[in-house]
């Protein structure tokens, strides 16, 4: 069964979607897509404090703000090349899942 799980791996690291996945993943190391992550985190981060004086204070400016962020990583051609091999590799491992669990038991219900 280990041996039947490890050709099932080796495979998969074969697939050229797990490769393009690796490969994006190592570019989000990008000096620019991080700084844009790590603006994204601090914009969020104040935001939600900010929410909490919602009823008493303006925090449109803020929200904007979080708005044009989240529109920069969105437009990004980086950003958008991981999230289009991460739902490649994740559409492979549905697959994959759904092979090796079909018909397994009538007990088990995967879907």
């Amino acid at each position: 069964m280990n041996e039947l799980i490890n050709e099932l791996v080796d495979a998969i690291k074969e697939d050229q979607r797990y490769i393009h996945f690796q490969k994006a993943s190592v570019s989000l190391n990008n000096d620019d897509v991080l700084e844009l992550m790590k603006k994204y985190q601090s914009v969020v981060s104040d935001l939600r404090y900010l929410q909490q004086f919602d009823a008493y204070i303006d925090i449109s400016d803020k929200q904007n703000e979080f708005k044009e962020i989240k529109k920069k990583l969105a437009q990004n051609s980086i950003v958008q090349d991981y999230y289009q091999a991460y739902y490649q590799i994740n559409d492979l491992l549905n697959e994959v899942t759904q092979i090796v669990f079909q018909n397994i038991s009538d007990s088990l219900n995967t879907t």
